[in-house]
């Protein structure tokens, strides 16, 4: 599976979507690196190593590509699986109405995962982007909540 992408309008402000990208990717930044971080620092080349699974004997390589506020977030993900790129890229169309393109691209994938994703893609594409619409969706609910809109 090369990546996934996913497009949708939505009745919300680009800036109350990315602040809460941005303050997610934050609240995990510091919890895995037990350092405090301002939103402002979170820039392409900022890294950090995040655990997780049982025991959190799982780890991940984050690395921020591109956070252009408020309209392109990008970060890679490296495991010994390969790569794993999200991307969040916001439109904004009017002043209550913006376009949000999202991206899951996997590259750098060794022999198995490359295979595992060539036999399961066209069975689960639908609902692998299902899953993403639902979290963009959410994402979109979670940011007019926190402003209160």
């Amino acid at each position: 599976m090369k990546g996934l992408e996913i497009t949708k309008v939505y009745d919300a402000h680009s800036e109350d979507f990315f602040h809460l990208l941005r303050n997610s990717f934050k609240a995990d930044y510091q919890s895995n690196t037990k350092k405090a971080i301002n939103v402002l620092d979170i820039q392409p080349g900022l890294k950090y190593t995040k655990h997780f699974g049982k025991d959190n004997k799982q780890k991940v390589l984050i690395e921020v590509e591109e956070m252009t506020f408020p309209l392109h977030y990008r970060v890679k993900l490296s495991s010994n699986r390969g790569d794993n790129i999200i991307e969040y890229l916001v439109e904004p169309k009017d002043d209550n109405e913006i376009e949000v393109t999202y991206r899951e691209e996997y590259v750098n994938t060794d022999f198995f995962t490359k295979w595992n994703n060539k036999l399961l893609y066209p069975l689960f594409k639908k609902k692998f982007q299902k899953r993403m619409e639902a979290q963009v969706d959410n994402l979109i609910r979670h940011s007019k909540v926190r402003k209160g809109s």
